[in-house]
């Protein structure tokens, strides 16, 4: 004879061993198992199929007990049914077929005179049903809202939100039934009504102008809360049943958006709600935080807002991680509504930078970034410098900070020296941390501005010798400029200028440096340990370059220097010394001068939020590529813009300079193959939208292997076209197109790399207010392999793209595909997550 729940809770408990707890368990299964088939006193059913529940809980197969549950709901006995449904809504869900055998039972129960078992029935409907049961008994349902008692209203409404999101179709049978609840007065009926009012408007917009009329009800509910004294039934630490009045206030945000006489007769109400609650318990701060959101939400007046925004200002200085991150969170969100107010407490949101928790950083730091105007990004520019050079640890965060610093002083830049200071300080505190796309950008200003470069050179020749342990970024363009602009070094003209240029960099004047002390700086930085191999070829690179620059008198040392590395272990440094040595030995002064002249500057194109670490590295590759050739383009740049604005059709979209350069070349070769002066593009040439995404030029035809620089003439014959590579192929696929948000994938193939997918994923938002917390997974079947760059922002704002980069190897024969899951707080402040959506469109 099987033993008592509690005996065999107590021989679990005191096993010792996992094996132990099975040996237990499986005994008392088989004793529970023969009991059933022997059909023992009927009186220990709902004791052995209590057991078997306790079992389910601990992870063990119980599925032998399903019908013995749905023989305890059929019993007459309160004890018997209440253990029946129990089991019910344990071990079985929606999918299992035997659930239909209990749908008559439940027909039943639902109008039985014990309320208690009509409350059993509700609850089993509310956690199982599937759509056929609800289907079947919704009639059953609404009959039930009519009830006299409190408790089976209550259940009821909580069963009818199972029954619309099973059967969408069944909302307008439940729309008045659902208005009647609101007529009560019992907290737990208006609670649960309100519940089914919300998940309907969730459902059916639609139905919103049917209950737009309760307003005024909801508002004197409300109300009533808000002026009631203390009744303990209801009391939350002072407050009047703030569960209440959070539905309360979250159905009439609902309501008023898009409505302005909603929005009106609850305004007063709201404001009265704000300033009369108490913030300093949590329950307070719950209701003051549904205001916010539903004042944001609707029509309200400044001055509303102006309080909302306030409010959340005040959660700004609270203690709780919790309540600052909502806090952020939901200003991030409603900064487009009201920036100026928020403007007030950035002070405050500075401070949330120093947090120990990265989300809030990280959440301060978006918001940061969107409060910038011309006006103030020199004070914030400035903090957020302030705040990086006393940060410690997180090398993730810090690299974020400085990618926003950069697109700030990018954006809203007008003064290049503040520009320039800015991106040096980032180089000097972060270092290694920053992207290399930093000191690039920093040398295109210097390179830009002639009037910086003596500035630029005599810092951070001063920042090299003074700094204890140098990052090797900051090594690498100290080397840079000193062997580019080292002339400025040693000149008491370039002086004077470096120091009229110093502004508020009042920490200590400029010198005029020898020669001598230049070497011996770079000496020593090459001696250093913690110089690897790459510092050590820019070093030696700066010292071809000073051969010309600082005198005749430092030659005999340059030479010295740039000999001892010719036999260096590293084959890079012995072959640069070894070039150096030969080209320093060299009588002619002239052909020294040019060859170690000054490198020309790229054109500075500035880096937009939603460009990505993949296409940077192979930009500037391409930027390198392109000055080669910007002489001879010169020229007959007009005449050909004309010819390229001729042959091809209007452009979809604002064409880059990096997109007519490569027209311009695709098109030359062309004109070098073929024998007609002016031929017709090719579609791949002409549609080639992507050509810009990735930092690669699309490839032409050539003649012989090489591209000649002028149009053959008609008069000869025609030249031999030796095949080349195929050409990059590129595509679009449309991933999704649903509740404001679109999202691409612009792709590109190479056929010399079979399976092998570059992908720019470009995100919309079509929405009039932002869309937070967005997030993209992607998954690939095992034959595949992924790699994936988080996204440029996190934050879709109406009509501005982000992008994020990702890069897919197929090395099977099967045909390529991914998921990817989407996740983002919209903008009416629900959480969404989405299902995995299948992309298989793949060319």
């Amino acid at each position: 004879m099987s033993i008592k729940l509690r005996e065999l809770i107590r021989n679990v408990r005191a096993c010792k061993s996992a094996a132990e707890e099975r040996k237990v368990i499986f005994k008392e299964n088989a004793l529970i198992r023969t009991s059933f088939k022997q059909k023992v006193d009927s009186g220990l059913r709902h004791r052995n199929v209590a057991k078997l529940l306790y079992i389910h809980m601990l992870g063990y197969p119980t599925h032998f007990g399903q019908m013995e549950a749905l023989k305890l709901i059929a019993s007459n006995r309160f004890n018997e049914k209440r253990i029946g449904y129990l089991a019910l809504m344990l071990l079985l869900d929606e999918t299992h077929r035997v659930l239909m055998l209990v749908t008559n039972c439940l027909k039943n129960d639902l109008k039985h005179k014990n309320p208690y078992v009509v409350g059993l029935a509700l609850c089993s409907m509310g956690n199982i049903s599937s759509a056929d049961i609800a289907r079947d008994l919704a009639n059953e349902v609404i009959k039930l809202f009519r009830s006299g008692n409190p408790y089976i209203k209550k259940k009821a409404a909580l069963c009818a939100i199972r029954i619309i999101r099973k059967v969408p179709e069944r909302i307008a049978d439940f729309v008045d039934p659902a208005k009647e609840l609101l007529a009560t007065k019992q907290h737990c009926v208006l609670v649960s009504g309100i519940a089914l009012i919300i998940e309907m408007l969730t459902i059916r917009k639609k139905v919103a102008s049917k209950f737009r009329r309760l307003v005024p009800s909801l508002v004197k509910h409300l109300k009533n809360l808000l002026l009631a004294g203390y009744v303990s039934e209801f009391d939350v630490v002072g407050i009047t049943d703030p569960f209440l009045q959070c539905k309360i206030i979250e159905l009439l945000r609902i309501l008023g958006i898009g409505s302005t006489k909603a929005s009106e007769d609850m305004s007063d109400i709201l404001a009265q709600v704000s300033i009369n609650t108490e913030p300093s318990k949590n329950p307070g701060n719950a209701i003051l935080y549904e205001c916010v959101q539903t004042i944001m939400a609707i029509e309200a007046e400044d001055g509303l807002r102006h309080l909302a925004i306030n409010i959340l200002g005040r959660f700004l200085l609270h203690r709780d991680n919790n309540i600052r991150y909502v806090a952020l969170n939901t200003l991030c969100g409603v900064i487009h509504r009201d920036a100026s107010s928020i403007q007030r407490h950035k002070n405050h949101i500075v401070d949330c930078l120093k947090d120990p928790d990265v989300s809030i950083r990280r959440r301060a730091l978006d918001l940061i970034y969107a409060l910038v105007t011309k006006t103030n990004v020199v004070g914030l520019v400035r903090e957020l410098v302030n705040y990086l050079s006393v940060t410690s640890g997180d090398d993730e965060f810090k690299r974020m900070l400085t990618d926003k610093i950069v697109l700030v002083t990018e954006k809203f830049s007008s003064n290049k020296l503040w520009h320039l200071n800015t991106l040096l300080s980032l180089v000097e505190i972060a270092g290694e941390v920053c992207r290399t796309t930093i000191p690039a950008n920093a040398i295109l200003v210097v390179g830009h501005n002639t009037d910086l470069q003596p500035y630029a050179v005599h810092r951070m020749y001063n920042t090299l010798k003074n700094k204890v342990v140098p990052s090797t970024a900051l090594m690498k363009l100290a080397l840079f400029l000193i062997g580019e602009y080292g002339n400025h070094l040693v000149s008491e003209k370039s002086l004077a200028q470096a120091n009229s240029k110093r502004g508020e960099e009042k920490t200590q004047r400029f010198s005029q440096h020898s020669a001598e002390s230049v070497l011996g700086t770079i000496q020593y930085i090459i001696s250093r340990p913690t110089s690897d191999a790459v510092v050590k070829a820019h070093a030696l690179n700066a010292l071809m370059k000073l051969s010309t620059r600082l005198g005749p008198s430092a030659s005999t040392k340059i030479k010295e220097m740039v000999k001892q590395y010719t036999s260096s272990m590293s084959v890079e440094l012995q072959q640069r010394s070894c070039e150096y040595t030969k080209l320093l030995s060299l009588e002619s002064e002239a052909i020294k001068k040019k060859i170690v002249a000054t490198m020309p500057t790229p054109k500075y194109v500035k880096r937009s939020e939603g460009k990505g670490d993949m296409d940077e590295d192979e930009d500037d590759e391409d930027e390198d590529e392109g000055d080669e050739d910007d002489e001879e383009e010169d020229d007959d740049e007009e005449e050909e813009e004309e010819v390229v604005r001729r042959r091809k059709p209007k452009p979809t979209k604002k064409i880059s300079v990096k997109e007519r350069k490569v027209e311009r070349k695709v098109e030359r070769k062309a004109q070098s193959v073929l024998p007609t002066p002016q031929p017709k593009p090719s579609q791949a040439e002409a549609t080639n939208i992507l050509s810009s995404i990735f930092g690669e030029d699309s490839g032409g035809s050539t003649v012989n292997g090489s591209a000649s620089p002028s149009p053959a003439p008609v008069s000869t014959p025609t030249p031999v076209v030796t095949s080349g590579p195929a050409p990059i192929k590129d595509f679009v696929m449309p991933v999704f197109d649903s509740q404001g948000i679109k999202i691409i994938f612009q792709c590109r193939t190479d056929p010399s790399k079979p399976g092998f997918y570059k992908i720019r994923a470009v995100f919309t938002n079509s929405n009039s207010a932002p869309i937070t917390n967005f997030d993209m997974k992607v998954a690939v079947p095992p034959w595949m392999k992924k790699q994936i760059k988080p996204a440029a922002s996190t934050t879709l704002l109406p009509n501005k793209p982000v992008y994020q980069f990702l890069q897919i190897i197929n090395s099977s024969a099967k045909k390529p595909m991914m998921k990817v899951k989407l996740d983002f707080v919209a903008p009416n402040g629900q959480k969404v997550s989405l299902p995995p959506i299948k992309v298989t469109a793949f060319q």
